[in-house]
């Protein structure tokens, strides 16, 4: 079979005549927006030596947690947390309703569960999000898709009273476990869909039972590309989901946190064609990121496909690793973002794709990892943004007793050698705290 080869330069243009701006944009904002001034007051007297070394990044890197045991054998799976654990401090747990409530009344939360493909248990999730430091997120409680089927017999306002229902029984058991949720998902793309599913004004619905449930989470709309980029290259600053943002902030609606998808399902032709400006516009891009940012809001990048395409191909691996450091660069760089989430870790086990094939959704082969779990270029550049260029580490000899550095937000372990030994403490650095006492 032949698999389609990109023309990488031809379809990174924009970036490349961007160069200089984008460069200017990215390092200026990451400087300002990820980084702070830091003051160590260190006791004690005559020469020392410190180490700073920053353990864990405030800013969230995240992937969605879907494959949790659910591989073939225990090799992949204790291969795929040691791949993910390097990478990210957030994991994205599955609520979709119709795999978490097959049968009415049947709840799919502990570790026993019966087996579905893509949905593990949240307690799994937890329990490797507990093992490895990581963060989790739930998605999605509101969503126009996944709704069980055995709500069908159910009038409006029963389905209100048991989309209500599931709210409470979640939060009941994780709202003290689970920071943030996708409370809507995907509403301004396809509400049509959702009010006949579901019932009229069901996001509305859904923000208000988010508010009742969750008072002290994270609660996300989310929204599809669909809505964000293509729905921008058509209407301009008029498109539906900045009018539905405005609409639901204006009425109160509980929106602490806005998420932005960016799945690029186009094939390697339409990248050269129809769907270039959506995805690889980076004017385009921007323009987009600044409406978003202008709420003031916090947001992430929340589902994200880069596609290397079927076959292995190289040149294709080395486009998408390239675009993903382009747009990692950009999003880290944006003011009020305080996420990236990629979706799918490796090829081979998409949604709606037969597994370990380049059928279906799986051929984007969007993955960082290949089907054998294998590095992709692309989860090597991310490796080395993420735990490299993007973490503050040093070591420097003193006399006095004050130290003062530059260093990106988030967990450090300071270690301080003198004559009276050596001491180790793990400080917190953010905007709050810049005098840290050792």
């Amino acid at each position: 079979m032949e698999y389609p080869h990109v023309d990488k330069e031809y379809l990174l243009r924009s970036f490349y005549e961007n160069r200089k701006m984008l460069d200017k944009r990215n390092d200026e904002n990451i400087e300002r927006y990820r980084k702070g001034d830091f003051t160590l007051l260190i006791a004690g007297d005559g020469d020392k030596r410190v180490t700073v070394k920053q353990k864990k990044h405030q800013f969230k890197f995240g992937c969605n947690a879907f494959m949790i045991a659910s591989f073939e054998n225990g090799e992949k799976e204790k291969l795929y947390k040691e791949k993910f654990a390097r990478l990210f401090n957030q994991a994205v747990v599955p609520f979709y309703w119709s795999d978490l409530e097959p049968e009415e009344g049947k709840l799919r939360f502990d570790r026993d569960s019966a087996y579905i493909y893509r949905r593990p248990a949240p307690d799994l999730v937890l329990d490797f999000c507990r093992e490895y430091g990581i963060e989790p997120k739930g998605h999605c409680l509101v969503w126009n898709h996944f709704v069980p089927k055995w709500l069908e017999k159910y009038g409006t306002e029963d389905r209100k009273r048991i989309l209500e229902r599931r709210f409470a029984e979640i939060a009941a058991r994780y709202a003290d476990k689970i920071p943030s949720f996708d409370v809507v998902n995907e509403s301004a793309s396809n509400y049509n869909l959702g009010r006949k599913i579901l019932f009229d004004e069901y996001d509305e619905y859904g923000l208000a039972l988010g508010a009742k449930y969750f008072p002290h989470n994270i609660k996300i709309l989310n929204e599809t590309n669909q809505a964000l980029w293509n729905y921008f290259y058509r209407f301009g600053k008029y498109m539906p989901f900045r009018a539905q943002l405005r609409d639901f902030l204006a009425k109160g609606c509980a929106i602490d946190e806005i998420g932005l998808q960016f799945h690029m399902f186009a094939s390697a032709d339409d990248l050269k064609g129809k769907a270039f400006r959506q995805y690889l516009d980076a004017e385009l891009h921007l323009d987009l990121l600044d409406i978003c940012d202008s709420f003031g809001l916090p947001m992430h990048i929340s589902e994200i496909t880069i596609p290397s395409y079927a076959g292995n191909i190289p040149e294709n691996e080395a486009f998408q690793a390239e675009l993903a450091r382009e747009y990692y660069r950009i999003w880290f760089g944006t003011k009020n973002m305080k996420g990236i989430v990629w979706w799918n870790l490796p090829d081979g086990y998409a949604a709606y794709a037969p597994q370990g094939t380049f059928e279906g959704e799986n051929q984007y082969a969007a993955g960082l990892l290949r089907y054998d779990l294998s590095e992709k270029p692309a989860y090597r550049v991310l490796d080395k943004l993420i735990n490299e260029e993007w973490k503050t580490s040093f070591e420097t000899k003193i006399t006095q007793n004050v130290l003062d550095f530059r260093g990106f937000y988030g967990e450090y372990e300071i270690t301080v050698e003198d004559a009276a030994g050596k001491r180790t403490a793990t400080v917190t650095l953010d905007k709050s705290g810049k005098r840290i006492e050792i």
